[in-house]
C-alpha cells in the first residue's frame, strides 16, 4: 500500500502515513524544483517591467534573459536608456519600449555600462534603426570592436557551469559616438542632470551613471538577488577584493543616493550594498 501524504502547498508541511522520511524528502524536493523551475522560466523567457519614481524622474526597467535595460524619463519627457541587452533580444526590447509608451527614436542616447554581450549587444540595432547615440567606456573600445566578451572569472559554481556559454557570446561589432575616459556630464545628450564616470573592474571600461539627486546605475559592479532585495557579488569578477573596495568607495562617496540600479535583478538599497560588501 502506498503511503498517504497530506501536503500544505503554502507551507510545505505534510503528514505521511508510512515511509515518512523518504516520502517527505521526495515531496519537498518536487515542490522546490517546481517552484524554482517556474521562477527561472518566467524570469528568463518573459519580459519583466518595473517602474521606479525618483523625484521628477521615472526609471523603467525591462528585464529579459535576466539582464536589465533601464529607461530614464524626465518630467520634460526626455528619455535615455542604460544598457541594451542581448543583440538577439533587441527587436523585442524595441517592442517593449513601445508597449510602455516610449518612442525609441526619441531616446537621447544609450549608455553602455560595459562591453559584455548581454549589455552592449542590442545597442547597434537602435543605432542603425533610429540613429541613437551610443556612449561607452574608452577601456572597452576593444570589446566593442570585436563584439565579444573579455576573459570571464566565475565567482560561484553556477557561474562555472555557465562559463563556456557566456565566454562564447558574440554580437556584431559597434563603435560608440562618445567614448568616456573621465567623468562627463551628459545633459547635452539626454536633456537631464546625468553624469557618467569610469569605474574599471568588471571590465576595463565599466561605467557608472548618476542621474538626478538619488539614482545611480552601476552595471555589473554588483548584482541584485534573484529573490529578495540584497546586494550580491556578480557571477563574474576577476578581482573580488578590488570589487568590494570599489563598491564601498562608490557607496560612501554618494551618501545622498539611496537606490542602486544594477545590471541583473535589483534595484538595491544603499544599506544592502554596504552590508554585503562591508570589510
Amino acid at each position: 500500500m502506498l503511503p498517504v501524504v497530506t501536503l500544505n502547498v503554502t507551507t510545505g508541511h505534510m503528514k505521511v502515513g508510512s515511509h515518512g522520511s523518504v516520502v517527505r524528502l521526495l515531496v519537498r524536493a518536487l515542490v522546490v524544483v517546481s517552484f524554482f523551475g517556474s521562477l527561472l522560466v518566467l524570469s528568463g523567457c518573459a519580459t519583466a517591467r518595473t517602474e521606479t519614481p525618483i523625484g521628477a524622474l521615472t526609471v523603467t526597467t525591462f528585464r529579459r534573459d535576466y539582464t536589465n535595460a533601464h529607461v530614464v524619463r524626465a518630467s520634460s519627457g526626455r528619455t535615455f536608456m542604460i544598457d541594451a541587452g542581448l543583440e538577439a533580444n533587441a527587436p523585442a526590447l524595441d517592442a517593449d519600449l513601445r508597449a510602455a509608451g516610449f518612442v525609441p527614436n526619441e531616446l537621447g542616447a544609450i549608455v553602455l555600462t560595459h562591453g559584455h554581450a548581454d549589455h552592449a549587444g542590442g545597442a547597434r540595432y537602435f543605432h542603425e534603426r533610429y540613429g541613437t547615440k551610443i556612449v561607452a567606456g574608452e577601456g572597452d573600445r576593444g570589446l566593442l570592436a570585436e563584439g565579444k566578451n573579455d576573459t570571464l572569472c566565475p565567482t560561484s559554481d553556477d557561474a562555472k557551469a555557465d562559463l563556456a556559454k557566456h565566454q562564447a557570446a558574440r554580437y556584431r561589432p559597434l563603435e560608440a559616438d562618445v567614448w568616456v575616459s573621465a567623468p562627463r556630464d551628459l545633459v547635452d545628450l539626454v536633456g537631464m542632470p546625468a553624469v557618467v564616470r569610469p569605474v574599471p573592474g568588471h571590465t576595463s571600461g565599466s561605467l557608472v551613471v548618476t542621474v538626478g539627486d538619488d539614482a545611480i546605475f552601476v552595471g555589473d559592479l554588483f548584482r541584485g538577488a534573484v529573490l529578495g532585495s540584497s546586494a550580491e557579488l556578480h557571477y563574474y569578477q576577476c578581482d573580488v577584493a578590488k570589487n568590494a573596495t570599489d563598491v564601498r568607495a562608490l557607496v560612501t562617496a554618494s551618501p545622498e543616493r539611496s537606490r542602486f540600479f544594477v545590471g541583473h535583478f535589483g534595484p538595491v538599497t544603499r544599506e544592502a550594498a554596504l552590508a554585503r560588501f562591508a570589510p
